[in-house]
């Protein structure tokens, strides 16, 4: 099996070094053939080189979603992975993935809302430690619906990439906020799984909450 992570960021920041390390480090205990990209708004990629070595080294001064976008459609002639993993310097693996819960069809990451029937534990990037523990936006329901996907990790596999996924658009007036990555989702037809992924990030000292924690 072969994984792309695609590592993205405005800036490639020193001081998330460690975090890039201990990611890497779970990676190596995966049974996978790995390759690195680097996106970046900055000319940065040397500050983490020491660590892990990029194949791809993208200058792109656009936000989150565009820039995963431009880069999927540029290169996917070229492109030959199975699965496909973009993360944010400032997350801090503190259990490695287990790529056997993931849907081949469809985009795979924690929560920032769901509605739905599922208890995840660590499925929503609220309501664990730090500053969003009492947002709460989990809600029960006999069936999955509105679900809104947080993008500081995501995964996904190469039939999504076939199916327009990642296309590159016009950019969004603004971020490109999770909503708005959940409309070009939706607009394009695109399936979401909502997965635990345990981890934190550095930026906020958020760690991954339960869905269901507060809402039953």
């Amino acid at each position: 099996m072969k994984l792309l992570i695609i590592i993205c960021s405005n800036a490639f920041y020193i001081n998330c070094c460690d975090n890039i390390k201990i990611f890497n480090d779970y990676m190596k205990l995966l049974d996978v053939e790995v390759d690195y990209c680097g996106v970046s708004s900055e000319n940065d990629f040397h500050n983490y080189e020491h660590i892990i070595p990029f194949k791809y080294k993208i200058i792109n001064s656009k936000h989150q979603i565009s820039k995963i976008c431009d880069f999927i459609t540029d290169y996917k002639s070229v492109l030959d992975y199975d699965w496909y993993m973009k993360i944010r310097p400032e997350v801090v693996l503190l259990e490695n993935i287990n790529f056997d819960n993931l849907s081949e069809n469809a985009v795979n990451a924690r929560a920032r809302v769901y509605h739905g029937p599922r208890k995840i534990k660590y499925g929503m990037s609220i309501n664990g430690p730090g500053i969003w523990k009492n947002v709460g936006d989990c809600f029960y329901d006999k069936i999955e619906h509105d679900i809104i996907l947080d993008d500081m990790l995501f995964i996904f596999h190469k039939n999504i990439v076939d199916m327009g996924a990642f296309d590159k658009f016009e950019p969004f007036g603004g971020s490109d906020n999770e909503w708005k990555q959940a409309k070009l989702y939706n607009d394009r037809n695109i399936p979401l799984n909502v997965i635990g992924i345990h981890f934190k990030e550095t930026k906020y000292g958020n760690s991954s909450g339960d869905i269901h924690m507060n809402s039953e």
